[in-house]
């Protein structure tokens, strides 16, 4: 087990009579590691690897809400809660978990400051970051929103890793618009020699127009 990995990524150390009680869960890309509706069995911990946290809508769509990357946690705000899990959580590729499972938790480390620190931390920045997303894509049109996505993920910030696709349907769905939407605002860039497209990829041309079209709106 990983306890040096959890150690540096996490800044915390388990005590002995914990570590015996802790356990490494694995999943493969799209692989369910959550589920929503179900019962939560416990915490886990990212060590290696990504996955991404969607919803499932009435409409049958699932909806991409964020991507996540080491250090990540699932569980804590149903944890708080006490409800069942909110979102589906799913590999996108190979991901290994440092797992505590509630019980160990409820006898070990509920009334751990430096431990609930953790945890307090992981759900101010999914405040943050869903308190961001929801305001930018209720208030911005989709090429506002489209320019800051790309001005927010070419920045340095580390708050960009929840945003960060390679794909244009996943891209779509984080800013809050549709696949087809978005190739015509590719094509008009395009055609404005804004950008330069090859299939999938874009190469962007004129940084300073995007970042106008932008209108200093980021997901950070």
């Amino acid at each position: 087990m990983n306890l040096k990995s959890f150690r540096l990524i996490y800044d915390y150390t388990f005590t002995e009579e914990i570590i015996h009680e802790i356990t490494m869960r694995s999943y493969l890309p799209n692989e369910y590691i959550l589920k929503a509706g179900e019962e939560l069995d416990g915490l886990y911990f990212l060590i290696e690897g990504r996955y991404f946290v969607s919803s499932l809508e009435i409409t049958g769509k699932e909806l991409l809400l964020r991507y996540c990357q080491k250090p990540a946690i699932m569980g804590d705000i149903e944890l708080f809660e006490g409800c069942f899990i909110q979102s589906n959580c799913i590999a996108a590729e190979k991901c290994d978990f440092i797992f505590i499972s509630r019980f160990v938790y409820e006898k070990y480390l509920k009334y751990d400051s430096d431990f609930n620190q953790l945890l307090l931390k992981e759900l101010a920045y999914k405040l943050r970051t869903c308190t961001i997303s929801s305001r930018v894509n209720a208030l911005s049109p989709a090429s506002v929103r489209l320019a800051a996505y790309l001005c927010t993920i070419e920045s340095t910030s580390h708050f960009n890793n929840y945003i960060r696709t390679n794909t244009l349907d996943d891209v779509a769905s984080l800013i809050g618009t549709t696949k087809r939407h978005l190739n015509r605002i590719l094509k008009e860039w395009s055609d404005a020699a804004i950008i330069e497209r090859t299939n999938e990829e874009i190469q962007i041309l004129h940084w300073e127009k995007i970042k106008e079209i932008s209108e200093s709106v980021r997901f950070e």
